[in-house]
């Protein structure tokens, strides 16, 4: 296999503790806390640039987390650096907010409301909904100079907010790519088994007795770390709503409080999570295991397999396996019943402040080049991460992450970026009871649908 080179880190891997997390309210002050600026100068302040773009007579200022931070990636640098010398007055401030997750969403929520000229926020699709709830983000889809730009990027990555159709957020090559979900597999021990790379959860079932014959198990994951259970959910939860409609709208409904957390499709789900452990699916243990304990159990051989996001990628093909290896990846297995599976979209994308301070005409300039199928291309064959145009990932060099390629025909937005973050810390903790067998699918229906009703009564849900 070809080595592939290292991708930018993915929310998923970005842990937060619970004092993280109520460190949300604190103020703070942005100075002291962003990467050296990148300026890329030069020429007058005034006219128009060589590209098309008009000139900025101020450095445009762009927020970045630590997945998209071109002080650490040449490929990115140099679509920034080579903007502005074709335009004359443009310079760059990019500022790396630290953290990742709720401390970027602190920290850059913090910019914008100190009144500074924010460009460019580069900002996680799971946290789009509380911006736009909260009015900082603007609606790209009603803005005709957005135009060609939206029209490079298929709608299935065009993020809107709570009840609305508008376009907020959407991802290029340049803001770190996109990811998606897979089984990987240890091909030299399913080959030892006897056995094929599971397509369905039957087929998980059938892996027990070979595999433990073997001393492994045919899956591990990571649910000590609680933030990749809301995973969990959405492998399963979609496959589920699909059978009689659309995920995401089913999504939708439950958020609205059409349908409750506690109503059949969601105990199937919860159900089918639990059963992951009891039959033995999952390796003992998975509830106290973290994300690079998971890793270690893989490379050992103790798990022949392990749901994850090709973010992982990297880290498997870096790690030191004790037993034969033979990394590939396949299609998340489907439920009965389910005609595909529906793997998710996980990306960092781009959103423009709800208030412009300054003219964006450099902005809406540098997005146009920026999403050229040769730029976008460029920056895939430099970082080595999808694109959402794909045309770009012809440029996709490993084997492994080339068998990736196909499942993001199937995938769709996770469905925890729909419902409230209350509800997602919820989730996450009572799918690791679930897994850990400390809950039953009724008892976590219900505490996940109290929290919903305290939301909508104290006026905090998506949707009052």
């Amino acid at each position: 296999m070809n080595p592939v080179r290292p991708t930018f880190d993915s929310p998923w891997r970005r842990l937060q503790s619970r004092r993280d997390v109520l460190k949300l309210g604190a103020s703070i002050a942005l100075s002291g806390v962003v990467s050296p600026l990148i300026a890329a100068c030069g020429g007058p302040s005034n006219g128009t640039g060589a590209s098309g773009g008009p000139a900025s007579s101020d450095p445009i200022l762009v927020l970045a987390g630590s997945g998209a931070d071109p002080n650490t990636a040449p490929a990115l640098k140099k679509v920034y650096d080579d903007f502005a010398a074709q335009n004359p007055g443009v310079e760059w401030d990019i500022r790396l907010l630290p953290g990742g997750g709720p401390e970027w969403d602190r920290r850059a929520r913090a910019a914008v409301a100190s009144g500074e000229d924010v460009g460019l926020v580069l900002i996680n699709g799971q946290q789009v909904r509380g911006w736009v709830r909260d009015g900082l983000l603007a609606d790209l889809g009603a803005d005709s100079q957005m135009s060609t730009v939206l029209g490079r990027v298929p709608e299935q990555y065009h993020l809107s907010g709570p009840g609305e159709a508008s376009v907020r957020a959407f991802p290029l090559a340049i803001t770190g790519g996109v990811h998606t979900t897979g089984i990987y597999y240890n091909k030299a021990l399913l080959d030892a088994a006897g056995l094929e790379p599971p397509r369905t959860f039957a087929d998980l079932r059938a892996a027990v007795q070979p595999l433990s014959a073997l001393g492994a198990a045919p899956l591990i994951h990571c649910s000590g770390d609680v933030i990749f259970n809301q995973m969990l959910i959405t492998w399963v939860l979609p496959m589920i709503a699909e059978r009689t409609g659309n995920p995401v709208q089913f999504a939708e409904r439950t958020v609205r409080g059409e349908i409750r957390y506690d109503s059949p499709e969601w105990i199937e789900a919860f159900e089918t999570i639990a059963d992951l452990g009891a039959s033995g699916v999952l390796l003992e243990g998975s509830a106290a295991t973290d994300y690079p304990t998971m890793q270690q159990l893989v490379l050992q051989g103790k798990a022949a397999m392990t749901y994850n996001g090709s973010w992982l990628l990297p880290e498997l093909l870096a790690g030191s396996p004790t037993v034969d290896f033979d990394l590939h990846v396949a299609p998340p297995p489907v439920l009965e019943g389910a005609d595909r599976p529906r793997p998710i979209l996980a990306w960092t994308g781009i959103g423009l402040p709800a208030e412009a301070v300054a003219s964006r005409d450099s902005v809406y300039a540098f997005l146009e080049y920026a999403s050229q199928p040769e730029v976008d291309k460029a920056v895939v064959e430099g970082i080595q991460a999808y694109s959402p145009i794909s045309e770009s990932n012809v440029a996709i060099e490993n084997e492994v992450a080339q068998e990736f390629l196909p499942m993001f025909e199937d995938a769709i937005t996770p469905l925890d970026w729909l419902w409230e973050p209350e509800i997602t810390a919820e989730l996450d903790a009572q799918v690791q009871a679930l897994v850990r067998g400390d809950a039953d699918p009724a008892s976590v229906g219900s505490a996940v649908e109290a929290v919903a009703q305290e939301l909508r009564a104290s006026g905090r849900s998506y949707y009052p």
